[in-house]
């Protein structure tokens, strides 16, 4: 071979290495490394998802890795601040070269990275997803249902297990959640043929009087209500509203809300993995085992982090040859569903412009200010 063609050989092998390294993410050799983006300082405080990623991490560390290679999670905090979050994506997918995001749980991270996810050609696997751009994403797939999907399962509660007729709505509506509250509630007029007597979705952290008194004069039986809790029920009471079913989502459902409901009010909360005060449910006692063993708070942000990691594990060992960005990208892209007991419907992938894999909730009742599991299984709209 002439030296000028040895030379644009070489030059070519040293692009293709430059390429591997920035681009693909991740090698033959070292640890894996699996970015994520939390909330552990600011507003949105989530410490126990990245504690408890890594305690499954280090489970899997201990058998002795992925291939021999261990797993490494590189978390970063956000603080709910967006240039935080901003910088955090790029550093993840830049400087620490990760093959994936992992457990993330910010309040912001799906809204500001998603273009910067599919433009990198990596996935993103949130332990818990908040606003609608985590589920309208091609590279992110949360293990939640998240507001709005739970939304749909609350009303579809109220209106086909409850039985009643007078289904209405009082919500705080957070800035670019309009959108998805229509659409849940689109979906489940379109499974049932019904609309609300009321929705109201003004409700700011005053007085809950005026929705109180609204609510009663419209006869609602069942009002789906998303704000303090402890002052609701306490004017509630005093408007005698005791026949009403008044249900909460998933973010009440902490046993500090259930003591300061008052006796004789019928509160409920859906909740998005199985109910975490409850060890003996399917899939629990996996995740009581890795928080206990690491010492870290039981939530249910920590059940979304455990299974997260989890689902995570499951199909990098579906990888075949070198664990890189793009293999494993691809492995999602094209994943077999996964049955995770904690959940109403198996979690996927695949590689559509959106997902939200995760459907459904199981309701949990105030009795004696502590949360009681209901006899139900998950109830998933639409399935009988």
């Amino acid at each position: 071979m002439k030296r000028s063609h040895l030379a644009a050989a070489a030059a070519a092998v040293l692009v293709l290495a430059s390429a591997a390294c920035s681009g693909e993410g991740g090698g033959a050799d070292g640890p894996i490394k699996v970015g994520s983006i939390n909330g552990i300082t600011g507003l949105f405080q989530t410490p126990e998802v990245p504690q408890a990623v890594k305690a499954v991490f280090d489970e899997v560390n201990a058998a002795g890795g992925i291939g021999g290679r261990k797993l490494e999670l590189i978390s970063k905090d956000d603080a709910m601040n967006p240039q935080r979050s901003t910088e955090a994506a790029i550093e993840l997918i830049e400087s620490e070269e990760v093959v994936a995001l992992v457990g993330s749980s910010s309040a912001v991270d799906c809204g500001l990275n998603r273009a910067t996810y599919s433009n990198a050609g990596i996935v993103s696997v949130p332990a818990i997803g908040v606003d609608p751009a985590c589920f309208t994403s091609p590279n992110i797939a949360p293990v939640n249902p998240g507001p709005f999907k739970l939304l749909t399962a609350m009303l579809y509660y109220a209106s086909e297990t409850l039985k009643h007729d007078k289904v209405c709505m009082f919500y705080t509506t957070l800035p670019g959640s309009g959108g998805g509250i229509d659409a849940a509630i689109k979906e489940w007029s379109d499974l049932t043929g019904k609309t609300l007597t009321v929705k109201d979705t003004s409700v700011g952290q005053g007085d809950p009087t005026p929705y109180l008194v609204k609510a009663k004069g419209a006869g609602c039986q069942a009002v789906l209500y998303n704000a303090q809790v402890g002052p609701w029920f306490a004017q509630a009471k005093t408007q005698g509203m005791q026949d009403v079913d008044f249900i909460m989502g998933a973010n009440s459902y902490t046993d500090a809300n259930a003591e300061v409901i008052p006796e004789g009010m019928n509160a409920y909360a859906g909740t998005e993995w199985q109910p975490y005060t409850d060890e003996t449910l399917p899939g629990n006692d996996r995740w009581a085992r890795v928080v206990d063993g690491s010492k870290i708070q039981k939530t249910a942000f920590s059940q979304g982090a455990v299974m997260a990691a989890d689902v995570f594990v499951q199909v990098l060992k579906t990888v075949k040859g070198p664990i890189t960005r793009a293999s494993v990208t691809e492995a999602f892209k094209t994943m077999r569903p996964i049955d995770y007991p904690m959940v109403g419907t198996p979690y996927v992938f695949g590689p559509g412009e959106a997902h939200n894999p995760i459907e459904g909730s199981r309701f949990v009742k105030v009795q004696d200010r502590k949360w009681q599991v209901l006899p139900e299984d998950f109830i998933v709209p639409g399935r009988k």
